[in-house]
């Protein structure tokens, strides 16, 4: 029985692998090859332990493992790809609204059954185990003591700890808290520290710039991006005056792991660029800016993940997202904003909740437009079945929804006539639409270009062209929201000595870089399903 507990705790998911579309041949014989000398060393290291003893361990190895299991099986069950490194840190910055909206749209009837029979198993198991005579650890031992540098090797070194699941879990789970107990006390203590921000642009009009980061926007399912269902009527009607940037990727495809990037200076090569140099909101406060944060989303002020150290800093903040209200929510607010002191600059970010599934809780009834019923317009694919044509009609509708938001946004600074405002709406990352496969959603394990290619669309004031005709709008430049600090940065006018020109896509001096999704390369990525 003793075998059996060790073989379904550490070599289940190894040999249900095959399984896996993101692990190549090799990663699935690591995997097992790990595990099976972890295996091979738990159950000899057993026979030198009292019976009594044995139990406790084993009791305490099913605790710690049956949740990560649980998790790494239905992942592999419903997407059929086993969690990487960036998944594992995001399922810990997760809020739990989206963990229960992720849950209720993925998880089916056979996958919770699945998972509640693993779990149940090996505490049967624990229970039946019978006594028997320890082995002697002086006459074995040589035996003994390399059991435990195997167990030690594969538990210590990260490279090999990775293979085993509920290690890489929980050693994840400890290295992303002190890293966020580091990155608090960082930023804390440079805001004491002396760092120059100057605004180039002077003017006796003060600006607005308004950032707004959309949520899970598919652009293949924008007509302003040649989709052929009307899903951007009131944005399609700005005709030149919106700049709509056509080649755009995102540096990750999970929203967490995005706004680290594209609210600071952190670089994959230089990580710790996030705590030793300033993020947005710093350097506009610095340039004196009035900054505000408006969110749909969840965060939180107590600090509890790396996404609530940016959104701090800001000077005013409005959590919306308690109120579970759609993104409407957001205008009042902006417009009390907008009222306010004309005399000083103002940023604005606001991070809508989007077209983040469950789609069809993401907009009133009075959107439920889209029927491929009806318009016959969703084409027919051996993925598509009718549910998965249910399903993009919502999605489609959402993205409806979202182009009555935008455009309230952009008429609210219009109507603010000879002020100096600029408007930048671009998605987190995009969502995969079963546009290969019956799959909708984003994940890292099933990177595709839907999910790495974003939208992307500008929108001045006529007096802020006039002011800043320095700037370049090239719609057609390559580029990667990675770089945005420095393009809002160019923008805004200001700069400092971190600031890099190369970097604006508004600049002159822009230079194309090659572009990564987490690890990825996004050409890459698009290579592999154009084939």
């Amino acid at each position: 029985m003793q075998f059996f507990f060790l073989f379904y705790i550490l070599l289940l998911l190894p040999i249900l692998c095959p399984l896996a579309e993101n692990f190549t041949f090799i990663d699935k014989v690591a995997v097992f090859l790990v595990c099976s000398l972890l295996f091979a060393a738990i159950l000899i290291l057993s026979l030198f332990i009292s019976s009594r003893a044995e139990k406790i361990i084993y009791s305490v190895m099913l605790a710690i493992s049956v949740i990560p299991g649980s998790i790494y099986l239905a992942y592999l069950l419903f997407a059929h790809v086993m969690l990487e490194q960036n998944s594992v840190t995001s399922l810990f910055e997760t809020n739990p609204e989206e963990s229960k909206e992720f849950v209720a749209h993925y998880l089916s009837l056979w996958v919770i059954t699945g998972v509640l029979i693993y779990a149940a198993i090996p505490i049967v198991m624990v229970c039946t185990m019978r006594s028997f005579k320890p082995l002697n650890v002086k006459r074995y031992k040589t035996l003994f003591i390399l059991c435990i540098i195997t167990i030690v090797t594969i538990v210590g070194v990260d490279r090999i700890s990775r293979s085993v699941y509920f290690v890489n879990f929980y050693k994840t789970f400890i290295s992303y808290k002190i890293r966020t107990k580091h990155e608090i006390k960082e930023i804390r203590e440079r805001q004491k520290e002396d760092y120059i921000v100057k605004a180039e642009h002077q003017d006796t009009i003060p600006q607005v710039i308004v950032l707004i980061i959309g949520e899970s926007l598919n652009k293949h399912h924008m007509s302003l991006y040649g989709y052929v269902r009307k899903t951007n009527p009131l944005l399609s009607g700005y005709g030149d005056s919106l700049i709509v940037y056509q080649d755009i990727v995102a540096p990750h495809v999970h929203t967490i792991p995005v706004i680290r990037s594209i609210l600071s200076m952190q670089e994959a090569e230089h990580p710790y660029y996030f705590s030793s140099k300033p993020s947005m909101y710093e350097l506009f406060n610095r340039a004196g800016y009035d900054t505000y944060l408006i969110s749909n989303q969840e965060f939180s002020e107590e600090l509890r993940s790396s996404y609530d150290i940016l959104l701090s800093l800001a000077g005013t903040k409005y959590n919306l997202a308690p109120y579970k209200q759609h993104d409407d929510i957001v205008l009042p607010v902006l417009d009390k904003i907008l009222e306010k002191d004309n005399r000083k600059n103002k940023l604005v970010i606001i991070h809508l909740i989007g077209n983040h599934m469950a789609y069809e809780f993401r907009y009133p009834k009075e959107y439920i437009i889209f029927d491929h019923r009806k318009d016959r317009i969703v084409a027919d694919a051996p993925y598509r079945d009718e549910k998965a044509k249910k399903i993009i009609d919502r999605y489609d509708n959402s993205v409806l929804y979202n182009d009555y938001i935008i455009n309230s946004i952009i008429r609210n600074l219009e109507k603010r006539q000879n002020r100096n405002a600029a408007l930048v709406y671009l998605s987190d990352h995009g969502e995969e639409m079963y546009d290969y496969r019956n799959f909708a959603g984003h994940a890292y394990e099933k990177v595709s270009p839907p999910m790495s290619e974003i939208p992307f669309v500008v929108w001045l004031s006529p007096a802020y062209r006039k002011f800043r005709k320095d700037l370049v709008f090239e719609k057609e430049r390559s580029y990667s929201s990675a770089d945005f600090i420095y393009s809002i940065s160019d923008l805004a006018g200001i700069s400092y000595v971190d600031y890099d020109d190369s970097r604006s896509i508004f600049s002159t001096h822009y230079t194309p870089r090659e572009r990564y999704v987490g690890e990825k390369k996004y050409e890459e990525i698009k290579e592999k399903f154009e084939e």
